[in-house]
């Protein structure tokens, strides 16, 4: 007996030592290095073998070896692409168990009738094979835009299930500030803390907006803007800004826009809407830029290919744009809702809505955002202290109110719950954190105070940046720990979005 149980662990430690070094060389052959990564994910490898090869999976039809070759040709797209957490998910998530392990288990059985020579001539076969409904139980517990890219390069089905995935809300990343004499541009992952890189030529020298869309305007000193999808390197030339620096010419051309403010056209589904807040004295405009050229131009309205400065009769100070339920509405001066009718006649103009809320607080006011959800508007209050001796700013705290439009006021809102606020230079949005790996109840918000930056050459602020905790029991602001950055007199984190789309 006592031989019969040594027989058996030297058995079962050979068998451990044979899919190590099986391991091992498919780390090696995908063009690893002898390394802690290469050696953590060689153990990586070893597990999931071991796993599917467990006694568990003894009572199946199908062979040890076929097994072994099935989930080894499974995973080696994931292996090649260094997205391991994409298998550990499946092999950990209960609930994804549970929705597809009998699609799964049905999959495989017939896949064990076909030849065991083509699982192994095709390292993608079985992945691209997989239902789209399966695929998509896999995708949409990604929450990573690094594991997202990952699993879009699997296949074509793969890449199309992601695709429709990506209309869900992403996790914005920070872009830092541009970094002297490389094209390569650092960004900033809330997801897992890490920096990455990205090639990104066209916004050299320029200053950048962000948006929820995938896209950023750009400004150069040539006093060109265009639209740039981040991910895609597609670039749209905006309308020039003749009439835009004709009322504002006393600005350098970094401080000439406050805020480019990117947003879907209500009156059009292949258009966007880009509002700028320019000049001295903060005053709209806007141009229409058309992804079917040809339908566009045919529609010949306001703002295409040109921009239309809005009407303000009032001199109001705007702050921030955002379109909710259809319609535009701007934030302005210390808190009034204005109505935005773009397409009035003869010329657009300004509709006021309801004044601020309560200005108890308005000496420490720095900043005001407008934020909407699918159900309320959101009002956005930055409150902090100016230190002119040194030529900053700093955020001390936010208040928050959501606008009733039966009453036609503001009422405060102490509590976000399930959502998370991105504020500061280009669009303000919130993002359910139910859908994101994302803290609740928080306001980040990036350095967007250039009240003193008016020379070129010369860099002032661009520090402020970090996140706000609404709930009562803390409320305190805590930094955002993504490095040394250095601001340029142009350049300054902002928040942007990597998106397929």
């Amino acid at each position: 007996m006592e031989r019969s149980v040594s027989t058996t662990t030297i058995l079962n430690v050979f068998k451990v030592f044979v899919f190590f070094q099986v391991a091992l060389f498919v780390t090696l052959t995908r063009g690893y290095v002898i390394s802690t990564s290469s050696f953590r994910l060689t153990l990586f490898v070893t597990v999931l073998v071991l796993t599917f090869l467990s006694p568990a999976h003894a009572e199946k039809d199908l062979s040890s070896f076929e097994f072994f070759l099935t989930i080894l040709t499974s995973t080696s797209s994931f292996v090649i692409s260094e997205s391991p957490i994409i298998v550990i998910l499946i092999l950990t998530d209960s609930s994804l168990i549970s929705n597809i392990q009998q699609r799964f288990e049905r999959f495989l059985v017939n896949r064990s009738s076909s030849s065991s020579t083509s699982l192994v001539t095709s390292n993608n076969t079985v992945l691209s094979e997989l239902p789209p409904d399966v695929i998509y139980e896999i995708v949409n517990r990604l929450h990573t835009f690094r594991d997202f890219i990952a699993a879009a390069g699997v296949s074509r089905t793969w890449r199309s299930v992601c695709l429709s995935i990506g209309r869900r809300p992403q996790l914005p990343w920070l872009m830092l500030s541009e970094t002297l004499s490389t094209d390569m541009r650092r960004f900033f992952s809330l997801c897992d803390n890490n920096r990455y890189q990205l090639q990104l030529s066209e916004v050299q020298g320029k200053r950048c907006w962000g948006s929820r869309d995938g896209w950023v305007v750009t400004l150069g000193p040539d006093y060109e803007t265009h639209l740039l999808h981040l991910i895609k390197g597609v670039q749209i030339a905006l309308p020039p800004l003749n009439t835009i620096r004709r009322l504002a010419a006393t600005e350098e051309w970094f401080h000439l826009v406050h805020k480019f403010i990117l947003l879907k056209d209500p009156s059009h589904e292949l258009s966007f809407l880009v509002i700028a807040i320019f000049g001295p004295v903060n005053r709209l405009a806007f141009a229409r830029v058309a992804f079917d050229r040809g339908e566009g131009a045919a529609l010949n309205r306001r703002g295409q290919d040109e921009w239309a400065i809005v009407t303000n009769p009032d001199n109001l100070i705007f702050n921030d744009v955002a379109c909710f339920k259809d319609q535009i509405y701007g934030l302005c001066d210390n808190g009034k809702l204005v109505c935005l009718e773009i397409d009035a006649l003869p010329e657009a103009k300004v509709q006021v809505i309801a004044p601020g809320p309560s200005e108890e607080e308005i000496d420490t006011l720095l900043k005001l955002y407008l934020v909407e959800t699918s159900e309320n508007l959101f009002g956005i209050f930055r409150y902090g202290f100016r230190n002119p001796l040194e030529l900053r700013h700093g955020t001390t705290s936010f208040s928050v109110y959501k606008f009733d439009f039966g009453a036609s006021a503001w009422k405060e809102v102490i509590d976000l719950e399930d959502v998370a606020v991105f504020v500061g230079d280009g669009n303000s949005w919130c993002i359910p954190t139910s859908t994101i790996l994302c803290r609740s109840n928080c306001i980040y918000f990036t350095d967007d105070n250039w009240e003193w930056q008016r020379y070129p050459g010369v860099a002032y602020g661009g520090h402020d940046v970090g996140v706000f905790n609404m709930a009562q029991t803390e409320r305190v602001i805590q930094r955002l720990p993504f490095g040394k950055n250095n601001p340029l007199f142009y350049s300054r984190p902002i928040w942007v979005t990597p998106t397929l789309r």
